[in-house]
């Protein structure tokens, strides 16, 4: 289910301006100055335009026929020339500046979703789809760019030269000038028929297009699992229904432009017909001159191709602000999680972990965590235990505030941690998961994710420390060895002890290990868990786990039910009560049932 709601916001006529003003007003507006400059360039390049078919008409009546004077035909043709090279360098600043800004605003915008992702909090990617995010970021992100791109041509220099086009025609020959203005009206009827049907044909084509980038990139991430479990057809016919739904309204999106397109450019041809058919009349009867069906003639295709841009203005519109709107969803959307205005850095800790009368729901009404409460000392380990839904990976999440506590407090060494700034917090606290996923780069780059500053002395000790070192300097790069997306070129042990030799380097005070060896088989469990006993050594940690051997060792024992804690001590007072815990260990021994290995969602 998508965090966004269903119908766009573009799609309601009022919100359209606003969408224009917002876009003005944070991203256009800095970059004025190149617009007024790109503008003027425009202005000068319409004006030598319109200005050319008047100087043929009195090159050729005055000049020519009239005067016949050879001298001024070559200084109005030089002059002529040097106004072409003019207009041709109009042009061509016109292009480049509107080039920049289209390109710096698609890339500000680009940039701000990006960073905008990178602060909003875990519960809003639990809503959302990934390749809809994408699809927000690449495909609206280059639409807006590309109206951008040619606003001044469709929305400026059209205008300009129809306007200006019907002027000239008037002053030269109001009757042709009539003709040439009914066509422009007849193409805006058109243009109010049409446009709100391509406006709800050209949203839902966006919407399309984001749900295939979204099963695209599920498909590609999930590729392994679809294939162990043989649903490559099912992946394949799912595909193949979305993209028969876009190509639908591709479709129907064509079929509207294919009969809008056509009539205009054939009301815009109309316009010459009639102009060589009345001044041909005129010229015959001696009421015009051939000066005049030159710059009658000239005005008329230049008045033509603007009107088609025209055509297109209203579909363009409405893409860029379906576009905007899609964009501006996910930047508005709050950003849950963030350092309150008197947040201070949270000083170094010793490590004591406290929970006081916390409540959690990811939803309204759904409680995970109810009137929680648990200390931990520092320098303890603590395991958690519990079965789906008993809320153990809820407890470690709200430690670094990736999900804020609905109330209650809970405290580091005194701290209430919704009172310290959030980096400084994380920067005290230490994850190693079960899928740990490494950045597409180096090992060393990876060991170093957490310490930029560290030396090739810090992370070559990590990665011993972390047993790690042996099986990088087996690569032919060693440490210089790219290990791809996530990390996938390496064995699910390699990756975890690189994960801990990042935790180690990292040093923080507070650790925490969320199913670390999960789904590992016994030789490869036992090198992480020599690894991690070394990351766990003198650090606050909080252990969730599916096998009692690992948490066995651990300081205290925490058994979670429906957010409570229903049992709570060592291996041994634990067993000695002969409570749940105890009976789970005489019915299972060291592995948990299944029904506990599966971690809440």
């Amino acid at each position: 289910m998508s965090v966004f709601p269903s119908k766009s916001v573009a799609s309601r006529g009022a919100v359209r301006i606003d969408i224009v003003k917002r876009l003005w007003s944070a991203y256009l507006r800095p970059y004025k100055t190149k617009l007024i400059y790109a503008l003027v360039a425009a202005a000068f390049y319409a004006l030598i335009t319109l200005s050319i078919p008047l100087s043929f008409k009195y090159i050729f009546d005055v000049v020519i026929l009239d005067e016949q004077n050879t001298n001024k035909y070559f200084v109005i043709m030089a002059v002529l020339l040097v106004a072409l090279i003019l207009r041709t360098i109009a042009q061509y600043f016109r292009t480049i500046l509107s080039a920049y800004v289209a390109f710096r605003i698609s890339t500000n915008l680009r940039n701000d979703l990006f960073a905008h992702l990178q602060r909003l909090n875990f519960s809003f990617f639990d809503r959302s789809r990934t390749g809809d995010l994408m699809s927000r970021i690449t495909n609206d992100v280059i639409t807006l760019q590309n109206v951008v791109l040619n606003s001044l041509e469709d929305f400026f220099i059209a205008p300009v030269m129809v306007a200006g086009g019907l002027a000239i025609l008037f002053a030269l020959n109001w009757i042709l000038a009539v003709v040439v203005l009914f066509a422009s009206l007849v193409v805006g009827l058109l243009l109010r028929a049409f446009g709100g049907a391509l406006r709800r044909v050209n949203d839902t084509i966006q919407k399309l297009i984001a749900d295939v980038t979204a099963v695209l990139s599920e498909s590609i991430g999930t590729v392994r699992v679809v294939q162990s479990f043989g649903r490559e057809n099912d992946q394949i016919e799912q595909f193949n229904d979305v993209s028969e739904n876009a190509l639908k309204e591709l479709v129907k999106s064509w079929r509207y432009t294919a009969f809008l397109l056509p009539v205009v450019e054939f009301i815009g041809f109309l316009g010459p017909f009639a102009i060589i058919l009345v001044i041909g009349l005129q010229i015959i009867h001696g009421m015009s001159t051939f000066g005049d069906f030159l710059a009658i003639a000239g005005i008329g295709a230049i008045v033509t191709n603007p009107l088609n841009k025209l055509s297109r203005v209203f579909v363009t519109l409405h893409s860029g602000t379906s576009a905007a709107s899609r964009i501006f969803e996910v930047l508005d959307e709050p950003i849950a999680i963030q350092d309150s205005p008197d947040a201070y850095d949270l000083p170094d800790v010793n490590g004591t972990i406290v929970f006081e009368h916390v409540n959690f729901h990811y939803h309204k009404g759904e409680e995970v965590l109810n009137d929680f409460n648990l200390r931990i000392e520092p320098g303890q380990t603590v395991a958690l235990v519990g079965g789906s839904g008993s809320g153990k990976t809820t407890v470690v999440n709200l430690i670094p505030r990736f999900y804020e506590r609905s109330s209650g407090r809970i405290m580091i060494d005194g701290h209430d941690i919704s009172n310290v700034k959030l980096a400084s917090l994380r920067a005290r606290i230490g994850i190693v998961s079960q899928e740990n996923m490494l950045i597409h780069g180096t090992i060393r780059e990876n060991i170093a994710f957490g310490r930029l500053d560290a030396d090739d002395v810090d992370i070559l000790d990590a990665a011993k420390s972390a047993g790690a070192h042996n099986f990088i300097m087996e690569f032919p790069k060693g440490y210089n060895t790219i290990v791809g997306e996530r990390g996938m070129t390496l064995s699910g042990g390699q990756r975890q002890r690189i994960a801990i030799a990042r935790a180690l380097l990292k040093d923080p005070k507070v650790l925490i290990l969320d199913e670390a060896t999960a789904a590992m088989d016994t030789i490869t469990e036992a090198k992480v868990q020599d690894a991690l006993n070394k990351l766990m050594y003198g650090r606050t940690t909080i252990v969730v786990a599916h096998r009692l051997s690992t948490v066995r060792k651990a300081d205290k024992i925490v058994v979670l039910k429906n957010g409570h804690i229903i049992e709570q001590g060592t291996h041994e007072e634990l067993m000695a009560d002969g409570g749940e815990y105890a009976e789970l260990q005489s019915l299972y021994g060291d592995d948990l049932p299944p029904r506990w290995r599966i971690e809440e969602g």
